[in-house]
């Protein structure tokens, strides 16, 4: 996106640089019970999450700010492509 809109859709080389929306499309795993709560590495304890919410959620339990467990829903499928379609345009 940032090759098709240079001046709209800024990306930097620190978080302030960068437009907030490639911020929350940064995907990462993030880890259900975190670490400083007992959770460990396994890929069952393990989600993908956008930066904002990983970072948002720290060290809290997934009750203690209110969410459900992400794990306990079925996948929702959707036609969207992922911004693939910027990467065929891309220059």
């Amino acid at each position: 996106m940032n090759k098709q809109y240079p001046q709209s859709a800024v990306w930097g080389k620190h978080n302030a640089a960068c437009h907030a929306a490639f911020q929350a499309m940064w995907a990462q795993y993030d880890h259900v019970v975190p670490f400083t709560l007992g959770g460990d590495t396994h890929i069952d304890n393990l989600i993908v999450t956008c930066a904002p919410c990983n970072f948002g959620r720290m060290e809290h339990s997934l009750e203690a700010v209110g969410l459900a467990d992400p794990r306990a829903r079925a996948p929702v499928k959707t036609s969207w492509d992922g911004l693939e379609r910027f990467r065929s345009k891309a220059v």
